[in-house]
C-alpha cells in the first residue's frame, strides 16, 4: 500500500484515500498521470463510476399484511422471534434515526458520501431501514422484518442520489474494518457492534470486469471477512442482462423483486440475467412491490414504494429471524449466512410451476420459503445443539421434505 501511494505521488495524483483493509487507493488525476501510472507493472488503474439507488414511487395503495404475515412468522415460537443479535450495515443515502420506527436501533454512523451529514436527505436509507429493522414486535403496527436486530448507518449515497466506487469501497472498507475490531475485542456475533450483513440497495451498470474495485471489495466482505453482502438486482427488467453491479457478482446474494400480492410472479422492472459474466442471477427474488415505509421527511410519516431496492433489505432482514430460530434450536454458537444457504436454496425455495426448477434468470433459486424454515428450526429439540456447524444438512434435508410453499 505505501509503494503505491509512493508511485501515485510521484505522478502528480491528489487528494489521496486510502483503504485500510482492501488494498486500494483513490485519488484525483489527469488521463496523463493515469497513463503514466498504468505502466508501473503490478499496478491497474481504473476509472471511477457512478452508482445509484434503485426505487420506483408506487400510486397503488401499500400491501397492508406484509406487516401482518411477518408478525405470524415472528409470533411462531412461544417466544416471538425479533432478529435480536443481528446488525446490518446499510451502505445507502443515511438514516433519518430519529423516526418513530427507528429510535435507538442505529448504533454507528459514518459518512463517505461527500454530503455534509450522515442523515437522509434522498429518502432512500430510511426505507431501506426500515424494511430490515423498523417498528417493534406488536401485531397491527407497521414494522420491518427484524424489529430487534441493530442497524449501522455507512452514508455512500449522496443527497442528490449518487454514489461512486470511492465512496462504496470505504463504506465496505469500513464495515470490515468494524468486523475485525469486533473478533480482536472478543465480540460474539450477536454483539451489535459486530456486524453480520452489508445491504447495498444501489447499482452501477455492469462492464462485466470481474476486477471492478466494488466487485473486489464485495468478495473480500464475503470471504475474508464472512459478511453476507447482499444487493439490490436492478431495476431495469424483464430486459435481459440488466442485474447491476455489484449483485453481478458471483459472491454477492442478488435479490430480485416479485408482485406482493396475488401469484407469485417476477415484477417486471425487476433484472434478469445472466451477468454480462454469463453467470445465472438474481440469487432469491422476494417481496418488492407496493410496500409502505418511513419516510425521511417527519418522524411520523410513511410512503409506498416498489423496487428490488426494498427486496434487498428484506432478505437482510429474513436473516435476523433465521439466525434467531436457529440459535435457539442449536446453541449459540450456530452461525447462518445466506453465502453458503445459496449452495442448497433450490431446497427450500419456491416458484411458479412453469418456472425451471434449476436456479433461472427471473427468480433464480425462488422466494426462500419462510415459514418452512423457521418451522423446522423451531421442530428441533431445544436441547440439541450443533456447535459451530452453519446450516446443517439435516435441517435442510427436513426442510426437502416439509416444503409447502413460499410461506
Amino acid at each position: 500500500m505505501d509503494r503505491i501511494e509512493t508511485e501515485v505521488k510521484k505522478v502528480g495524483g491528489r487528494e489521496i484515500n486510502k483503504t485500510l483493509l482492501l488494498g486500494q487507493i483513490f485519488c484525483e488525476m489527469d488521463e496523463e498521470q493515469a497513463k503514466t501510472l498504468s505502466r508501473i507493472p503490478g499496478l491497474v488503474v481504473k476509472l471511477m463510476k457512478e452508482y445509484k439507488t434503485n426505487q420506483v414511487a408506487t400510486e397503488l395503495p401499500a400491501v397492508e399484511n406484509i406487516s401482518d404475515v411477518f408478525y405470524l412468522l415472528r409470533s411462531y415460537f412461544a417466544i416471538p422471534l425479533t432478529g435480536v443479535g443481528l446488525t446490518v450495515a446499510v451502505l445507502d443515502s443515511g438514516i433519518r434515526k430519529s423516526h418513530q420506527s427507528l429510535g435507538a436501533k442505529v448504533i454507528y454512523e459514518d459518512n463517505f458520501s461527500g454530503s455534509p451529514t450522515a442523515g437522509d436527505v434522498f429518502g432512500h436509507g430510511t426505507q431501506v431501514a426500515f424494511i430490515i429493522a423498523g417498528g417493534m414486535h406488536a401485531p397491527g403496527e407497521k414494522a420491518g422484518i427484524s424489529p430487534g436486530a441493530s442497524l449501522m448507518n455507512i452514508k455512500v449515497i449522496d443527497d442528490t442520489g449518487v454514489g461512486s466506487d470511492e465512496g462504496i469501497i470505504l463504506g465496505i472498507d469500513k464495515v470490515c474494518h468494524l468486523a475485525e475490531e469486533a473478533r480482536r475485542q472478543g465480540l460474539v456475533p450477536t454483539d451489535e457492534m459486530y456486524p453480520n450483513v452489508i445491504n447495498l440497495s444501489l447499482g452501477g451498470e455492469d462492464d462485466g470486469d470481474p476486477d471492478n474495485p466494488v466487485r473486489i471489495a464485495c468478495r473480500q466482505a464475503s470471504q475474508v471477512y464472512g459478511l453476507d453482502v447482499v444487493a439490490a438486482a436492478g431495476n431495469f427488467g424483464p430486459k435481459m442482462t440488466t442485474i447491476t453491479l455489484p449483485a453481478c457478482d458471483p459472491e454477492v446474494i442478488a435479490v430480485g423483486a416479485v408482485e406482493t400480492s396475488g401469484e407469485l410472479v417476477a415484477w417486471d422492472k425487476s433484472s434478469r440475467g445472466p451477468t454480462v459474466q454469463g453467470e445465472t442471477k438474481p440469487d432469491f427474488v422476494i417481496w418488492g412491490t407496493n410496500l409502505e415505509m418511513a419516510s425521511d421527511k417527519a418522524d411520523d410519516e410513511y410512503v409506498t414504494k416498489s423496487g428490488t431496492s426494498f427486496a434487498a433489505p428484506m432478505l437482510s432482514g429474513l436473516t435476523g429471524l433465521l439466525w434467531e430460530s436457529g440459535r435457539r434450536a442449536y446453541g449459540e454458537g450456530w452461525l447462518f449466512r445466506w453465502t453458503q444457504a445459496r449452495e442448497v436454496g433450490q431446497y427450500f425455495s419456491t416458484k411458479p410451476q412453469d418456472a425451471p426448477l434449476n436456479k433461472d434468470n427471473s427468480y433464480g433459486y425462488g422466494l426462500p420459503a419462510m415459514g418452512t424454515m423457521l418451522g423446522q428450526m423451531g421442530s428441533v429439540n431445544q436441547s440439541s445443539q450443533g456447535g459451530m456447524e452453519m446450516f446443517p444438512m439435516v435441517m435442510m434435508m427436513a426442510m426437502m421434505s416439509g416444503l409447502m410453499g413460499g410461506f
